[in-house]
């Protein structure tokens, strides 16, 4: 048994299963199904993704979702926040690439585009129904912030609770 005394007891973090990399790699395409449009690009199959990057990203989501375990005693991190973390790594990352779209400005749109959508699906589909809190000043704030800002994990996980009401 592990105690704080003992913090080489505790299990190290290993690799997440395939089953676990599946669920979580099928939520990209889901969560960007509107991406050629908010890029004004003609296809999403413009867009070249580096999957050494985005297994990396997929694999810090799961570490996170342990630290979230073991630090707040059992409860589970959600889809929400597990979204917002996905945004997260995605502008830090910068996993996708584009010929004519500066990189850095595609990863934040990408990352913007999931977060939004993650959002209205959450909403969609929770047990109690909720609505996104967006208006245009709000969307323009929050791109933005995406691109400008110096956003943490934590605060990009609040700004995803505070658009569902």
């Amino acid at each position: 048994m592990w105690t704080e005394s003992e913090p080489e007891k505790f299990p190290v973090f290993s690799q997440p299963d395939s089953a676990t990399m599946k669920r979580l790699m099928d939520k990209i395409p889901q969560f960007l199904s509107n991406v050629a449009s908010v890029l004004q690009i003609k296809s999403p199959n413009e867009i070249l993704v580096c999957q050494e990057t985005l297994y990396e990203i997929l694999t810090r989501v799961e570490k996170r979702r342990v630290y979230f375990h073991v630090y707040y005693n059992g409860k589970k991190m959600g889809e929400r926040n597990e979204g917002a973390l996905i945004c997260f790594w995605i502008m830090k990352l910068m996993p996708f690439k584009h010929n004519s779209i500066p990189n850095s400005e595609l990863n934040i749109k990408i990352a913007y585009t999931f977060f939004m959508n993650m959002l209205y699906y959450e909403a969609a589909n929770s047990k109690v129904k909720r609505k996104v809190n967006v208006k245009s000043d709000l969307l323009t704030n929050t791109l933005y912030a995406f691109a400008y800002r110096d956003l943490s994990k934590e605060a990009i996980m609040a700004l995803a609770e505070s658009l569902l009401y």
